[in-house]
């Protein structure tokens, strides 16, 4: 695929920014778990956290291949930022782009856009992916709605400002807009997770939280068809955030095969060296293209969701695999915390099983073959 003159100056300017800012501290936010608030501070002003949003908002109002060349080289780097830029652009800022009123427009997207606040997506309960039935209530009381029920697993939850939170309703589900200083709302232990490790990911629990009917994001019972649509983007995004760790779990393999040496030549000079790195290549290549072909659909206006899902599984698919070979090419030090390789293990498993796993990917692929 051939990039405009336009997006091959966002290429190279966000290289040059995760080369400059994320990699002298990548090693420690990982290690720490910290969430990465000057960074993202930084980004804002790049428009990073506003990448599809109107100029009117706030944002840089970039399409779709953009956002996905934005979220690859920063993911290349540190793949917890590409969690925290899909779900504030695809999860939060998108939904209320198409569904929401003017004045929930007015009111979030600017902040969004700015980097003011952060937004998140609080559907997950459990590990499960069936999002019908989510346990979560949502019961209407004078002119509003109480919320009782808690979430599992919410990226950007430690610094978000905003949550999208689903709930049951007389009606089906629905997504409200609720504000982190809400009575009720409690952001609860944050998560030691295997990867991603530094995008904020907490616990939610409501206990009797109280939101107007002016919190309803579309209307009572649309929120499995919000949710959807968003998870489709941020899909678009995941897939692209896979084949940044792809391509740097392949660089890194490419250099150090170079330099480490082995019976008096360069481990590259060894067919099974090359096979591994062969592998890597052709997967991450192909996983690109599903990536990029789907952006561009979705771009087009065209539908994209059978795309979304096949480009999500395969690409995550070949990043964990990227990840695995790496480690091989690197021999011993590949399962020390010295080289990157490992993390990128660590980000490619998790990302394999956030928001739509792969096992969900695939019942939505097999559907929609069958219908």
């Amino acid at each position: 695929m051939e990039l405009t003159q336009e997006q091959k100056l966002i290429q190279d300017m966000v290289r040059k920014f995760a080369s400059s800012e994320l990699l002298p501290v990548v090693a420690e936010l990982d290690k720490s778990a910290t969430y990465p608030h000057e960074i993202i501070k930084k980004l804002a002003e790049l428009g990073f956290l506003g990448i599809t949003i109107p100029e009117k908002y706030g944002g840089a109002n970039l399409d779709t291949v953009s956002y996905c060349i934005i979220i690859e080289e920063l993911s290349r780097i540190f793949g917890s930022i590409g969690t925290i830029l899909i779900v504030n652009n695809a999860l939060v800022a998108y939904p209320i782009l198409k569904y929401g009123n003017e004045g929930q427009k007015s009111q979030w997207l600017t902040p969004l856009a700015k980097g003011d606040i952060i937004g998140a997506f609080a559907i997950t309960e459990g590990t499960g992916f069936n999002f019908s039935d989510i346990e979560t209530k949502a019961t209407k009381i004078n002119n509003g709605y109480g919320i009782s029920g808690k979430k599992d697993f919410i990226p950007n939850a430690e610094a978000a400002k905003l949550f999208v939170i689903f709930a049951n309703t007389e009606n089906g589900v629905t997504a409200f807009l609720v504000d982190r200083e809400s009575a009720g709302l409690k952001v609860t232990e944050k998560e030691d997770t295997l990867g991603i490790r530094s995008a904020g990911i907490c616990n939610l629990e409501f206990n009797e939280l109280k939101v107007s009917a002016n919190a309803i994001l579309g209307k009572e019972g649309d929120g499995l068809k919000i949710s959807e649509e968003a998870i489709n983007l941020a899909s678009i995004g995941t897939g692209a955030q896979a084949v940044g760790i792809g391509q740097a779990a392949l660089d890194d393999s490419i250099k150090y095969s170079k330099e480490r040496h082995q019976f008096g030549r360069p481990i590259c000079e060894f067919q099974l060296v090359q096979d591994m790195l062969i592998e890597m290549k052709i997967k991450v290549e192909a996983a690109r293209l599903l990536v990029y072909d789907t952006a561009i659909k979705c771009d087009s206006g065209s539908s994209f969701g059978q795309d979304a899902a096949i480009a999500k599984l395969f690409a995550t698919d070949a990043a964990m695999v990227a990840g695995i070979k790496s480690i091989q090419v690197y021999g011993g030090y590949g399962y020390t915390k010295d080289y990157p390789v490992e993390r990128y293990f660590r980000d490619a498993k998790v990302i394999q099983v956030w928001g739509e796993s792969s096992i969900a990917q695939k019942i939505k692929i097999a559907k929609a073959l069958l219908e």
